[in-house]
């Protein structure tokens, strides 16, 4: 049968051993006190968001580009400066020597400048000794790209992120999960030592077995387990693993009824055994109990004067911009280190530009105008359409990616939302604007498009604009790279749908509700219509077109287009009679910062719970 192990671990990192007790600040968590029953305890209770509770997930989330080092300092910045926010005096290089101590004593050092990565998707076909490629290896020298960390190094680090905070308890789900049984060892002893060295009780040791339905049928020492399951006579066979042996005690055989039945009745008495043995246990141990426990409230600050109120708002200005700095700095880190993926979207804007202007081989110099008139849209839409769709994917993937750490980072409140998000759309969006830029200038050098190049590729690159703020949006209320994928792809095709300009004309009758708002959300709607309103207004066909009669030749002959005078009776015809280029790029960019604004509210309400 497969084996299935989960492992739960609670150990407490900043406690403190006095008169027989385990205090956190005010918190009693185990006394041993027998003599006085009465005592009364002031409880103050822990918070994650205070940075009291460490969550070490089962899963190691990072920002793959970044090094150790780097993460780590990041991580630090955010702790020290939530400690200085009333100070004056700010250590500018705290930070880094807290990153410095937490690297030392989780023994990545040596590891330090190595890029985090993500073996599962990073090659290294140079030996690990980074590209071939001079110049680059010289811009990013200082760090050096490998094939990422090792599984047990990943967690090492996750170990070193949740340390930073100085946690008062340390909570692990699954810590050795995807890890060989050699560096799972090494991460329970690394756990086990840090609890060790403070002088702090764990339960490290702790078994707990749970039979389905939550029967609990064991909770206690893991030495004690086979003696315990002994006296109920159910004897561990020498050559049987523990393990897998309570595994199959608790194991309900659903394909046989007359064996599922003896199996639940097995379940039932182990479950029942297991409480009434806590009972006598809880009995034994009541004088020890503390009988009343008194919530003690956080003290009221009493009131400020103004000239303490403007410097408190003062240096609240200056924690919010270091923040946004930081942030800012790692979303750049992020995204300009790609260097394959950047080159890939670089030279696939480029080979893009190059193939539709090859397929509408109208569109040239000395050609035909009134040929091309239906090329020219066709062009133009597809090309809106490419780089939007481009845009979006990779949105969707780096932001799900970067999710699960910015939830961590948020549930110990290191930023706002905003904060955030605008860090991101600063880093990231001139890097997607570029490539826009890239496809509008090589598709208009080797085209006889009409429009300039300025407004073409404006165009493009608010569309693009648009494209990656609906993929913030749409980012920011999923939790994970598929679900992202599974609603966004879906979204921009329906989107697409309603955006394109029909070329058989415009239809008389008006669409139904739902489908003016899907065109009123479809960034590929206003971005196709302003392309097409600056290439065809006030557009003279050329004599060259005309025949001897002053009548227009090569016309399409059938739909929309056919038998047009000029460029405006062209936009007439497609319904674009009355569009301005300005007003539809001024709608392009509201509906960026409407999606913007949801990205933001998603951030907010879709995201972590605080404990």
């Amino acid at each position: 049968m497969a084996l299935s192990q989960k492992y739960h671990i609670m150990a407490d990192f900043d406690g403190k051993i006095s008169d027989g007790s385990v205090w956190y600040d005010e918190l009693i968590l185990q006394s041993d006190d027998t003599a006085n029953s009465n005592s009364t305890v002031h409880a103050r209770p822990l918070s994650q968001k205070d940075g009291d509770i460490a969550m070490l997930w089962q899963h190691d989330n990072f920002f793959e580009m970044l090094t150790p080092r780097e993460s780590l300092e990041i991580a630090a910045f955010f702790e020290v400066l939530k400690n200085q926010k009333h100070n004056n005096a700010i250590n500018r290089d705290e930070h880094k020597e807290l990153a410095e101590k937490k690297l030392a004593l989780l023994g990545l050092s040596s590891v330090a400048d190595n890029r985090i990565g993500d073996r599962s998707r990073m090659g290294d076909s140079n030996g690990g000794k980074g590209w071939n490629m001079p110049l680059i290896n010289k811009v990013f020298s200082k760090v050096r790209r490998k094939g990422g960390l090792s599984g047990g190094e990943r967690r090492r680090l996750s170990v070193a992120h949740e340390l930073v905070s100085e946690p008062k308890a340390f909570l692990a789900d699954e810590p050795t999960t995807g890890l060989d049984s050699s560096q799972a060892e090494r991460v329970v002893k690394l756990i086990a030592r840090l609890g060790r060295e403070r002088s702090i009780p764990s339960a490290l040791d702790s078994f707990i077995l749970l039979a389905p339905g939550g029967k609990m049928c064991y909770s206690g020492k893991r030495e004690e387990a086979v003696s315990y399951f002994k006296k109920l006579g159910f004897e561990c066979p020498h050559d049987v693993n523990p393990s897998e042996y309570f595994i199959d005690l608790v194991t309900v055989d659903t394909e046989d009824e007359e064996q599922s039945t003896l199996d639940r009745n097995r379940i039932d008495f182990l479950h029942k055994s297991f409480m009434e043995s806590q009972k006598l246990a809880n009995a034994d141990n009541t004088s020890g109990y503390i009988s009343q426990v008194e919530y003690k409230p956080p003290r009221k600050r009493n009131g400020l004067s103004i000239p303490s109120i403007i410097h408190r708002k003062y240096n609240s200005f200056k924690c919010t911009r270091r923040r946004f700095c930081a942030l800012l700095q790692r979303s750049w880190r992020q995204n300009s280190r790609n260097v394959p993926l950047n080159l890939i979207r670089l030279l696939a804007s480029v080979i893009q530009a190059v193939l539709f202007s090859t397929i509408f081989d109208s569109i040239r110099e000395g050609k035909s105008v009134t040929k091309s008139i239906a090329d020219r849209v066709a062009l133009l839409t597809y090309g809106v359409i490419n780089m939007s769709m481009m845009s979006l994917m990779k949105t969707l993937d780096l932001f799900a990616r970067e999710r699960a750490v910015v939830n961590r980072e948020q549930m110990r409140t290191d930023y706002s939302s905003l904060e955030y998000l605008l860090a991101k759309v600063v880093a990231e969006m001139p890097l997607d604007a570029m490539f826009s830029w890239v496809f509008a200038m090589v598709l208009k050098h080797l085209t006889a498009l009409r429009t300039s190049l300025v407004d073409l590729a404006k165009t493009y690159v608010l569309m693009t604009v648009s494209s990656v703020s609906l993929g913030f949006a749409i980012g920011s209320v999923t939790s994970s790279v598929e679900s992202a994928m599974s609603v966004g792809v879906p979204l921009m095709v329906i989107f697409m749908i309603v955006g394109v300009i029909n070329p058989s004309g415009v239809s008389e009758g008006r669409p139904n509700q739902i489908m003016a708002c899907l065109k009123t959300l479809s960034p590929i709607r206003w971005a196709i219509e302003a392309v097409v309103t600056a290439e065809f207004r006030d557009m003279i066909f050329p004599q060259s077109d005309r025949g001897n009669l002053g009548n227009l030749k090569n016309l399409p002959k059938m739909g929309g287009l056919a038998l047009v005078k000029d460029g405006n009776e062209v936009l007439r015809n497609l319904g674009l009679e009355k569009a301005s280029y300005s007003d539809l790029m001024n709608k392009l960019g509201f509906l960026s910062g409407f999606y913007l604004v949801l990205s933001w509210l998603g951030l907010i309400f879709a995201g972590p719970k605080f404990i």
